[in-house]
């Protein structure tokens, strides 16, 4: 056991300075509209983002993400340690091997923003979780659930990555983000954890009980 830790806490302090590292460049899709104002499409790319203001975001999708992807999100901190013990020994009978998920919607947002190529490791858990803490030091939790909205993949179609709800929205939906009630926030809330298991237009089965739950 003690060697366990202190090799996790040399793994933690490996991790570089969260200033030292640039933000992934998720940018803006061009989209097009017509006369009415109503949406016809987004330029062809292989991801489609719409980033918008927390204020437009219904308090439905912000609760059913909450809900289903950290419960505790306004009680912990950057990590759960609740979250990170029952993980931790999940790992351990499986032989180390990453089985169980214990990241905080923090940590998911180091790893949408930071982290281009994430490996299923743990020591990218305990990295990511060293710059996890760092970024809930400077900025709120609702900053941190706005960003992450704004740029969780919610599918590929047709070659097109949704990232962020209202990109998401407008490809499942075909109407903006602001004017989801709960079913259909329900359903872009459980679609992160596995994007392509639970896609509506491939697996509605699935993404229904994801839905319900």
């Amino acid at each position: 056991g003690g060697v366990a830790v202190s090799w996790a806490v040399n793994i933690y302090e490996s991790a570089p300075p969260l200033s030292s590292l640039k933000p992934v460049q998720k940018g803006r899709s061009s989209a097009i509209y017509a006369k009415d104002g109503t949406l016809i499409g987004f330029i062809q790319a292989e991801n489609i983002r719409q980033p918008v203001p927390g204020t437009v975001m219904p308090q439905v999708l912000r609760d059913a993400t909450v809900a289903i992807e950290d419960k505790n999100f306004f009680e912990h901190g950057a990590l759960d340690p609740a979250g990170i013990v029952r993980a931790v020994w999940k790992d351990a009978l499986a032989g180390g091997k990453p089985v169980q998920g214990a990241s905080t919607i923090t940590q998911q947002l180091v790893r949408n923003l930071y982290i281009r190529h994430p490996e299923d490791t743990i020591q990218r858990k305990i990295k990511e979780a060293h710059l996890a803490e760092e970024l809930f030091e400077q900025h709120n939790r609702h900053w941190i659930l706005n960003s992450y909205l704004n740029t969780a993949p919610y599918g590929t179609n047709e070659g097109q990555t949704a990232l962020g709800v209202e990109a998401a929205s407008q490809t499942y939906f075909n109407k903006p983000a602001s004017e989801l009630d709960l079913t259909e926030a329900s359903l872009l809330a459980g679609l992160p954890q596995a994007p392509s298991e639970y896609n509506p237009f491939q697996f509605p089965k699935a993404a229904l009980q994801r839905r319900n739950e």
